[in-house]
């Protein structure tokens, strides 16, 4: 840390200029409030104007000078390139929605590191440095033999705390351990929170980069596709996304899900926790990190959107030129029309020869034979349809299979399309699957996961049973 770096940082740093604001007080307890409070991780533009003039109000409360701007341009001000403290963009719905930028998270992460704590666990810290050094001794120095000699002694030492736990003789935690594993879980569970942040602004870097080369493309379609296959891949290989969705695995794992919820629960139910943590903090773990984790996912979803708008682009603007010189050849045609040439060969066409096709070449007409009935057409009474029905034959309730998703939703924090489609079968085939798939495109708390794929079961009108592949859908709760 040179001195020119600090003083650098220190002018330009976003984090720091937070810090140093003279709104410092307001904006940060805002964000707090907002962000972490109040648990939302997006608001939209409504919303968080209106969460603004509301903390504005209480400080005037009690201090009726300080901030005189209205909440829209203290609102513009949190967004405006100069300060970037809150990330701006377009919704789906077509109104602007915001969100904390990695920078300041970062204030929260500093300011968490300055509060005074009565306890502080240094016997799990450095249990977890010691287990982790072992661990990395165990795969990178130790041969065969003193890895097979190591695995030995641990076995060696759990067969005497069975024995141990069979006497009597085993010693639960105390009340200072359950404290400081607590401690622990917290501190990481936040911790991971706040790079997920960090992680979701260095995959939109480099999707960002990838569609800037797309609008600037100019060269053939192949390169193109190369360029954004290859950035799609970086972000995967990197060693921040193998870790990262390596951990999306884990997370999204059915059995590891349920487990997580299991011990989330009994976690609560422990009375030295309960007393020592009662916000109950870490109760909605997992659908915190499914959402925050879900939004990272979301970058790879866009980059093969934008992929698809790239391809589209491309074929209009081939499907335009092939037009454009229909056009010309056509009006070429008109002005020659009223002035022939006299020339004969005023046009020419390589590669092509004049295929003759005369009259005599054809066969002559052979008529047909006569085709005998052995019997006689009886007049039936006229079918009358009824076209009415037609109208109805493919119509799909969406309210009803809305209503088929919230009622799971109101048994689990999550769950999968095809989980949805089991509990309530398809009895409209293809076009109910359909009304499924449109719902969730169409809602904010949707996980699209493109690399698995879920098996959907659908049965025609003589029950023959068919199996449709479909990406992977996690349908979550919305924003409480």
């Amino acid at each position: 840390m040179t001195y020119q770096y600090l003083k650098n940082l220190k002018t330009y740093n976003q984090t720091i200029k937070l810090l140093n604001s003279d709104n410092f007080a307001m904006m940060v307890g805002f964000f707090h409030f907002v962000f972490i409070q109040k648990r939302h991780v997006t608001l939209n533009h409504t919303t968080i104007l209106a969460y603004l003039e509301d903390y504005l109000y209480d400080i005037h409360q009690s201090d009726p000078d300080v901030y005189p701007k209205d909440a829209k341009a203290y609102l513009d001000d949190f967004v405006s390139d100069k300060n970037g403290y809150l990330k701006k963009y377009q919704g789906s719905e077509d109104e602007a929605m915001y969100e904390l930028t990695p920078h300041t998270q970062k204030v929260f992460e500093f300011l968490e590191s300055l509060e005074q704590r009565e306890f502080v666990g240094s016997r799990t810290k450095f249990n977890i440095i010691f287990e982790l050094l072992e661990e990395l001794e165990f795969e990178t120095h130790l041969s065969d033999t003193e890895r097979i000699a190591a695995l030995e002694e641990e076995k060696k030492a759990i067969d005497e705390r069975i024995a141990k736990i069979r006497a009597k003789e085993d010693l639960r935690f105390d009340n200072s351990r359950i404290k400081e594993h607590f401690m622990l879980i917290e501190e990481q569970s936040r911790k991971l929170k706040y790079d997920f942040a960090q992680i979701e602004y260095n995959f939109r870097e480099l999707n960002h980069k990838t569609m800037v080369s797309i609008a600037n493309a100019s060269g053939a379609k192949e390169g193109v596709l190369d360029s954004i296959f290859e950035s799609e891949e970086q972000i995967r290989q990197s060693d921040q996304g193998k870790s990262f969705f390596a951990f999306w695995q884990v997370l999204t794992d059915a059995q590891k899900n349920e487990k997580l919820s299991e011990m989330l629960e009994k976690l609560y139910a422990i009375d030295v926790i309960k007393e020592f943590d009662k916000h109950e903090s870490v109760k909605n773990l997992k659908y915190d990190l499914l959402l925050h984790a879900g939004k990272i996912t979301k970058v790879s979803s866009k980059l093969i959107e934008q992929l698809r708008r790239f391809i589209d682009d491309r074929v209009w603007i081939e499907n335009k030129k092939i037009l454009e010189l229909c056009k010309n050849i056509e009006k070429t045609a008109l002005e020659i029309k009223e002035d022939t040439p006299s020339r004969k060969d005023f046009s020419f066409m390589m590669g092509s020869g004049v295929k003759v096709d005369t009259v005599f070449e054809k066969s002559l007409y052979t008529p047909k034979d006569a085709t005998k009935f052995l019997q006689e057409i009886k007049d039936e009474e006229e079918n009358v349809v009824d076209l009415e029905s037609f109208y109805n034959l493919f119509y799909v309730n969406e309210a009803l299979l809305q209503n088929n998703i919230n009622t799971l939703l109101q048994l689990y924090p999550q769950v999968t399309l095809q989980k949805v489609i089991e509990k309530f079968p398809l009895t409209k085939g293809m076009s109910e699957l359909i009304g499924y798939l449109s719902l969730v495109q169409k809602s904010q708390n949707t996980i699209i996961e493109m690399d698995q794929k879920s098996k959907i079961k659908i049965d025609d009108e003589e029950q023959h049973s068919k199996w449709v592949l479909v990406p992977n859908i996690i349908i979550t709760r919305g924003e409480s």
